[in-house]
């Protein structure tokens, strides 16, 4: 197997596009039950970051961004975001595509969708690891205001 091969598997728009959806499940569970949209690029870069997933898998409904990366070690993994986020535009627009064509997206300025899934039916603890954070993390990044994430991140352009 070859190095196209492991990233034709790891980024496959049914996976990704599975891991956006929770992302926006989360997003739904928040007040306003919507993102802003440009914060969907958002999603992949942060839940494919090991040290990222494991704290978002482990967060609850009080979780907040600040205090999800409290920890110095977490606040350096936000460094060259920017750089990831860029580098997986394509990779999300691909998953969107896909869940856009399986479940219904009210996209405006905001990004908003009904076909709610639970992470917490997935048997398979590894998989179910991965549902849990685009869930928490969608969940997270509803609840704060669009331009605070942009300014904390560092992200100059989407």
């Amino acid at each position: 197997m070859n190095i196209n091969d492991i990233n034709n598997l790891m980024f496959n728009p049914l996976w990704t596009g599975k891991l956006l959806h929770y992302f926006l499940c989360g997003a739904y569970c928040s007040k306003s039950k919507k993102i802003k949209f440009e914060l969907i690029y958002f999603a992949l870069p942060f839940i494919y970051d090991k040290k990222i997933k494991t704290k978002l898998a482990n967060s609850k409904n009080t979780t907040s961004f600040a205090t999800l990366f409290k920890e110095p070690e977490l606040k350096y993994c936000l460094v060259r975001k920017n750089n990831q986020i860029d580098a997986f535009r394509e990779i999300t627009n691909n998953a969107l595509i896909f869940i856009g064509n399986q479940i219904e997206l009210k996209i405006d300025t905001f990004i908003q969708i009904e076909d709610l899934i639970d992470y917490k039916k997935e048997e398979n603890p590894i998989i179910r690891e991965y549902f849990k954070a685009a869930y928490y993390w969608g969940l997270i990044l509803a609840k704060e205001d669009y331009r605070n994430v942009f300014v904390k991140i560092g992200v100059m352009n989407l």
